[in-house]
């Protein structure tokens, strides 16, 4: 008897390993739907970039952030810290 009941808890798929996986699948969940946000998130700025749907201060935006540009009425502010990797960097006119 103790035999079962010392693997029905220590045992491969005992309650220690059955709680450990509902864990693992939680922070498993939570990354899914950090992922999802971000996908969600870059697809709207895609459907913004389209001919159709081409947004001019956002072509703007964009046009400078690669041509590290700005306008000479441009205040920019730097932040000590930087930039997140998939924020971009607008200047306000």
């Amino acid at each position: 008897m103790v035999y079962f009941i010392f693997h029905s808890v220590e045992g491969n798929r005992g309650l220690l390993a059955y709680w450990s996986m509902q864990d693992r699948v939680a922070e498993i969940a939570k990354v899914r739907d950090e992922i999802t946000e971000k996908r969600k998130h870059l697809e709207q700025r895609v459907i913004a970039m389209r001919p159709k749907h081409l947004d001019p201060d956002l072509l703007d935006e964009r046009a400078r952030a690669m041509l590290n540009a700005a306008h000479p009425d441009d205040l920019i502010i730097f932040h000590h810290n930087g930039y997140p990797a998939d924020d971009t960097i607008a200047a306000s006119q």
